[in-house]
């Protein structure tokens, strides 16, 4: 039965003048009116009782029914009435569990016999098992939509590189959820697992945060993620300098509420979901579990964003030197080339081939023509001063990079590798290897105007 229905059940059965129903939003809070059936027209539905407060908070306070059966006193000490209405007869009962107080006035004497008491006992257990029902569907529907939501995550996060995950959709979903005002995504950086970064973030009020990177020593963020703990304030003091998330200067004055938790995914930390509101917000049980299993979707799908960009990365890396194989780097090549204001700048392209190579791999093997491609490799990195891109073309054929300044620098990049390999041979397995260079350099633009038009005059020049 619905509490409307339990409370016009009491007032009809007891010849009441007002039977009323008190509940406290929150153990500690006022009492509220929260139903109510009365011939009388000044009920006050605003009113707030505290514990103790009056007839009705004593009841609540003490957790002990009140029955007056001569009430003589102005209506208005109830507290809930406007005016005096001559009430005669007074009973309040509290509910089980201090969850809140039924209350029944009339105007006749004498109203509540002990027969009559205890049948209003029995209509308080009937609210609270009510209430409890009422409790139990609302837990239920709320499930639905966080399952619903949870469900929702799951198209956004479960994206694969080149895009990857949508994260920014996924944190609207959650913030559009839980209410909150802000949503991060923090990660550890990959190639820095003690700095980490503001990976997206999603704001109700369009704040503009900056993105890092931080150590793991600073912000709230980073006790988060370095104690693999999960956090939650409800009076954070953020915009002081003295309590944040991210940095001192963050502009976050407004909201004090914070909650934090790691995202781990098989041991691995990839970083936290941080969110920020108003206080207490997101704090009740519910939000946290739901505020939990969010955490879990992230920090798989940015170990799944990780494992994808990492294979992605590996396929497209010559395995022997570690370097861009050829397709790779006249990706990288091109996407260089259409910056803006390359062509007035320009870059240089210069191709390297170790000579007599495929002649070492056939006399000593192929692990020896891998050991000298990963020796070239290493000479590139150390000798090719003003480099901003390196890859390994073709076997033995290495393609150089320079931008505008150091392409000033390629005779010199050229005589030290001719002079490493000339006059101190490398090892291989099989003794000294007698290897030489051939190299050739092409301009940008004047040379040519996409990558492969650049390689196919270098290669051309090298054949000559």
């Amino acid at each position: 039965m619905a509490i409307q229905g339990l409370i016009d059940l009491v007032s009809n059965t007891t010849d009441a003048h007002a039977t009323v129903l008190f509940l406290s939003p929150a153990p500690g809070e006022p009492l509220r009116v929260a139903a109510y059936q009365s011939l009388s027209r000044n009920i006050d539905l605003d009113v707030r009782i505290g514990p103790g407060e009056g007839l009705i908070g004593y009841v609540h306070k003490n957790n002990e029914a009140i029955n007056v059966d001569q009430f003589d006193l102005d209506t208005r000490r109830l507290l809930f009435y406007r005016v005096d209405e001559s009430i005669k007869s007074f009973m309040a009962v509290p509910l089980p569990k201090a969850r809140g107080v039924l209350a029944v006035d009339s105007k006749q004497r004498y109203l509540f016999t002990e027969k009559g008491q205890k049948i209003l006992h029995q209509y308080a257990r009937a609210v609270e098992t009510a209430l409890e029902n009422l409790d139990q569907a609302r837990e239920a529907r709320a499930w639905s939509d966080a399952a619903a939501m949870l469900r929702r995550l799951e198209g956004p996060l479960s994206q694969r590189p080149p895009a990857g995950p949508d994260f920014q959709t996924a944190l609207m979903e959650i913030g559009a959820f839980l209410g909150t005002d802000l949503v991060m995504l923090a990660a550890v950086l990959p190639s820095d697992p003690g700095r980490y970064f503001l990976a997206d973030y999603r704001s109700v009020s369009n704040i503009r945060l900056q993105t890092g990177p931080w150590p793991l020593e600073r912000g709230l963020a980073g006790w988060v993620i370095r104690e693999k703990k999960p956090l939650v304030l409800d009076k954070a003091h953020f915009g002081t300098g003295k309590s944040y998330i991210l940095y001192p200067e963050e502009p976050l004055a407004d909201l004090s509420g914070f909650s934090g938790y790691p995202l781990i995914w098989g041991g691995r930390l990839r970083g936290a979901l941080l969110l920020a509101g108003g206080r207490g917000f997101g704090q009740d049980r519910s939000s946290v579990q739901v505020q939990e299993m969010a955490a879990v979707q992230l920090a798989a799908a940015l170990e799944m964003d990780f494992l994808g960009r990492r294979v992605t990365e590996l396929s497209r890396l010559d395995p022997q030197v570690g370097l861009p194989h050829r397709a790779y780097f006249v990706e990288r090549l091109d996407r260089m080339i259409k910056r803006p204001g390359m062509v007035s700048a320009g870059l240089t392209l210069m191709l390297i081939r170790v000579e007599r190579l495929d002649h070492l791999a056939r006399e000593a093997g192929q692990a020896a023509a891998q050991e000298i491609l990963r020796s070239v490799t290493r000479m590139l990195f150390n000798h090719a001063s003003g480099q901003v891109e390196l890859g390994h073309l073709s076997f033995g054929l290495f393609g150089v990079v320079l931008d505008g300044e150091a392409a000033l620098k390629v005779k010199t990049i050229k005589d030290r590798l001719t002079e490493k390999l000339a006059d101190h041979p490398l090892e291989s397995v099989s003794g000294n290897a007698q290897l030489g260079i051939r190299t050739a350099v092409v301009k940008f633009p004047g040379q040519g105007r996409r990558a492969e038009e650049l390689i196919y005059v270098g290669l051309t020049d090298l054949k000559t």
